[in-house]
């Protein structure tokens, strides 16, 4: 179901894991790296061209956002898929999905590492994120990533979001199982 204003509801562990989060960006940069490789190839470039039409998407710099807000919002934010004038984050953070750096859970996405990350998986994220394109007519093509993700409205996300960070603070088991692997998927 899209929604109006469409926000994603993002988590990382409470408990500081140096270890994964470098683990996640050191990943992300190789997703990154593998982005780049598969723009240099004219015939892919062209192909998935409306995604990056008006801003090349960057992976690396989406994750190191996120990664900020998490941190600045006690590991539990609220994003507005469309925070930017041009829509990147939201293709940005759709191919991120994609190559699942987060996984759902609940009503929330959190951080993962995916255990490979492939040329040819970097090449499927663009074209899974890309069928969310509709033609608006006059050659005019829009790409609208929410349609494959799991959003919520401004304000249903921030209400969310209060609530993990309660739950968290009064102990519930909610989220308290990073350290077993549950995000290696």
């Amino acid at each position: 179901m899209v929604t109006a204003n469409p926000h994603v509801l993002l988590e990382m562990s409470d408990e500081p894991d140096c270890r994964f989060v470098a683990a996640w960006l050191i990943k992300v940069a190789e997703a990154q790296a593998l982005w780049s490789q598969a723009l240099n190839d004219p015939r892919f470039a062209d192909h998935v061209g409306v995604l990056h039409a008006d801003g090349i998407p960057v992976l690396a710099a989406a994750a190191l956002e996120i990664l900020g807000e998490l941190e600045h919002q006690c590991h539990v934010a609220a994003h507005d898929l469309y925070s930017d004038e041009n829509g990147l984050f939201s293709r940005e953070f759709g191919l991120l999905v994609q190559l699942r750096f987060f996984v759902v859970d609940g009503r929330s996405y959190c951080m993962a590492i995916p255990e490979v990350v492939t040329l040819t998986a970097v090449k499927q994220a663009a074209f899974d994120v890309l069928s969310t394109a509709d033609d608006l007519g006059d050659g005019v093509e829009v790409v609208q990533p929410e349609r494959q993700l799991h959003t919520l409205s401004g304000i249903e996300a921030e209400a969310c979001r209060s609530r993990l960070i309660m739950m968290r603070r009064f102990g519930t088991e909610r989220n308290q199982g990073y350290a077993d692997g549950r995000t290696q998927q």
